[in-house]
């Protein structure tokens, strides 16, 4: 029998792409900013139109809930993936735990066995 490990491997896997997810997030709500800004900043002695204010306004809207949607579903994913790998090393050690005890408990029940054949012998152990 051997010892279950721990597959590091799959978590850090995990990690990673949750790290990525999540960087990606911020990427594309500095981009929506850095877009909005651009739209709306005053760069001329003239004023805003105010119908490129609301176009932009739309815009980051839609752009950040985008970015939003993509983060929750990666992370949605990688939340049941990490169910999923977790469950699966659990029931591998418990099938370990279970063997051993198998194991440990045949052991016992021929040391018994024996103990009682002895006994019924009449030879001291």
């Amino acid at each position: 029998m051997s010892t279950p490990t721990v597959q590091t491997q799959q978590f850090a896997d995990l990690a990673r792409r949750g790290q990525q997810a999540t960087a990606s997030a911020a990427e594309a709500t500095t981009c929506a900013l850095q877009s909005y800004t651009d739209a709306v900043v005053v760069r001329s002695p003239r004023p805003l139109d105010p119908q490129v204010v609301t176009g932009a306004t739309f815009d980051l809207a839609e752009k950040l809930l985008n970015a939003q949607r993509a983060y929750a579903t990666t992370a949605v994913a990688l939340l049941a993936e990490t169910g999923e790998t977790v469950s699966a090393q659990a029931s591998a050690a418990g099938e370990t735990l279970k063997a051993r005890a198998e194991g440990a408990t045949e052991r016992v029940a021929e040391t018994t066995r024996r103990a009682a054949s002895v006994a019924r012998n009449g030879v001291s152990v």
